[in-house]
């Protein structure tokens, strides 16, 4: 079966080595995947970041010959996807959006990290929830537009009720026991055999 390539964006404090666990099993199924080249660390303004995703997206759809791609974001980097969706015309350059632990309604764990990073990003106050980059997110999906949502029922860092988006497919799995359940995303075997399955609609 050809698939469309898949655009795996990672989030705040991580790099695409780390999406290396899911990247693999992606790549095992037969799928071409890219990674965006964003700012250090991805700890910059959302915006920014969703305009360098746009770049990415631009390349790999000129290079591979598709009209459209397939995004899956982790964490802030669903966050970011959906801001570049609703504000930078990616509507029209993406088949199937999937967001992975991505609190779209902000986290309160964003303030653990405020003392250290609040005075050198831009991000972390934008995942606060009462951030009023947040509204931005909080917008009716277009017709037609195929959003999905992934999480774990106990995510700290993540709850699930943070991550619903109205309109879109929102799906809670279970995790494992403990306080590291936000880190289990991306081997959550539940997780990515419903990745799978959306991005295997025909």
């Amino acid at each position: 079966m050809s698939h469309p390539p898949v655009v795996l964006v990672h989030g705040f404090l991580a790099t695409p080595t780390l999406m290396s666990p899911m990247r693999w099993r992606l790549e095992r199924g037969g799928r071409r995947v890219v990674t965006p080249k964003l700012s250090p660390l991805c700890i910059q303004d959302v915006r920014k970041l969703a305009r360098q995703l746009d770049v990415t997206v631009d390349r790999a759809r000129r290079e591979l010959g598709q009209e459209r791609v397939d995004v899956v974001g982790v964490s802030q980097g669903g966050i970011l996807s959906l801001w570049w969706a609703h504000h930078v015309g990616g509507w029209s350059k993406v088949r199937r959006l999937v967001l992975v632990g991505s609190p779209v309604r902000g986290t309160w764990a964003a303030a653990v990290g405020l003392p250290v990073l609040g005075a050198v990003s831009r991000g972390i106050w934008q995942m606060l929830p009462s951030s009023p980059f947040l509204p931005e997110l909080d917008v009716p999906l277009p017709d037609g537009a195929e959003l999905t949502t992934l999480s774990i029922r106990g995510d700290p860092v993540c709850p699930a009720e943070r991550c619903a988006v109205r309109g879109a497919d929102n799906q809670v799995f279970d995790g494992p026991p403990g306080p590291l359940k936000h880190q289990y995303l991306i081997f959550s075997r539940p997780v990515f055999r419903h990745l799978e399955e959306v991005l295997d609609r025909t």
